[in-house]
């Protein structure tokens, strides 16, 4: 039986841009970055085609469905190794449908950890392409650092970025990607709204300028998640108050970012969005290139 214990880390799409349509699924144009906030999760696997989940909050076993992300990454993992069998236990840090890829960090946690204990499984290069059957954003989180995702999450391109200082805070509720991408069709019937450049946001993230990224932290889901969660327009509001660079969400929401020149700003910022009764956490840019 093999062993590990590593951290699940969050993303932030620093962009979205929702390209268009492919069947049933939409196509986007996002640079997405790993956060230092994470899940903790101990992963061992064996060859008896048994998968067992245990997801805690705190100290307390939660009730998880038992089609789960971590148990689709198994799966999917079968397609190489048959008989694949796996006992994960996932202690909870980031916040549910909140737009941070909890899950997805989950399943490309587990991912990741197989691909470094059979590395038979990256021979061929695909496994992280592929790995999108799981969930959309599974690739670029298995992929971690910073990275522009294309298509319907399969096509990454792992780019440089400097080191950002954020505010990460949200309201009560959450917002399922499949609600906001249903009422983004209706808002936008042409399946397709680019608010952000994305070339010019990744020469400013390669060259450092905060004064050039901050106008590109745009997201196309951003009016669709307002109209059905609330909280968003509330953290919003809130995060601007503290006087970031730029205010921005992250994926289908309801999680919402701030962007500011420093660790100590963005720390103050946390303290402040917490005081005001927001769940809120200071988080930094991970670049593994």
């Amino acid at each position: 039986m093999k062993s590990v214990e590593l951290r699940a880390h969050a993303k932030v799409n620093l962009s979205l841009n929702v390209t268009g349509a492919l069947g049933e699924l939409h196509t986007l144009e996002s640079v997405v970055s790993g956060v230092d906030l994470h899940d903790d999760i101990c992963v061992s696997f064996n060859r008896s085609g048994e998968i067992r989940t245990r997801f805690f909050a705190g100290d307390e076993l939660c009730e998880i469905p038992e089609e789960n992300s971590v148990t689709k990454a198994v799966r999917f993992l079968r397609r190489y190794l048959p008989r694949l069998g796996a006992n994960v236990a996932v202690r909870k840090n980031i916040p549910l449908a909140g737009g941070l890829g909890g899950s997805s960090a989950d399943a490309a946690a587990v991912i990741s950890a197989a691909i470094s204990f059979f590395p038979e499984l990256n021979e061929g290069g695909n496994i992280i392409a592929e790995s999108a059957a799981v969930g959309s954003d599974v690739p670029v989180m298995t992929a971690g650092g910073c990275a522009v995702m294309g298509g319907t999450g399969g096509v990454i391109r792992p780019i440089d970025s400097c080191e950002l200082h954020l505010a990460i805070a949200c309201g009560k509720g959450g917002v399922q990607s499949g609600a906001a991408y249903k009422l983004f069709d209706e808002l936008y019937p042409q399946k397709r709204f680019c608010p952000s450049d994305t070339q010019r946001l990744v020469r400013a993230l390669s060259a450092g300028d905060l004064k050039a990224i901050a106008p590109e932290l745009k997201n196309a889901l951003t009016e669709p998640a307002r109209k059905l969660c609330g909280s968003v327009d509330i953290a919003l509001t809130a995060i601007e108050r503290t006087g970031a660079a730029a205010v921005f969400m992250t994926g289908s929401g309801n999680c919402c970012c701030g962007l500011y020149e420093t660790e100590h700003k963005a720390r103050e910022a946390a303290e402040k969005l917490r005081a005001s009764g927001l769940w809120a956490k200071y988080a930094h840019t991970l670049n593994k290139r």
